[in-house]
């Protein structure tokens, strides 16, 4: 089951959206708050997740480390 998210819209009626359905609304500018961690993030005016950079190659894992005994 996906995790369910409190959101505020912009008329100030409240649901619940999924992870994915979020990240639409943050973008479109949406809702005005969603609940994260028990507290409410304003978009616009709190810090938002920021977005995951593409994998940049070697020195990422343990492995490209080359280290004696691991």
């Amino acid at each position: 089951m996906a995790m369910m998210i409190r959101v505020i819209y912009l008329d100030g009626s409240t649901g619940t959206v999924t992870a994915a359905e979020l990240d639409t609304l943050i973008r479109k500018k949406d809702i005005v708050a969603f609940c994260r961690s028990g507290e409410w993030a304003r978009v616009g005016r709190d810090p938002m997740r920021k977005r995951k950079k593409p994998f940049a190659g070697f020195g990422q894992r343990a492995d490209d480390m080359n280290v004696e005994g691991v």
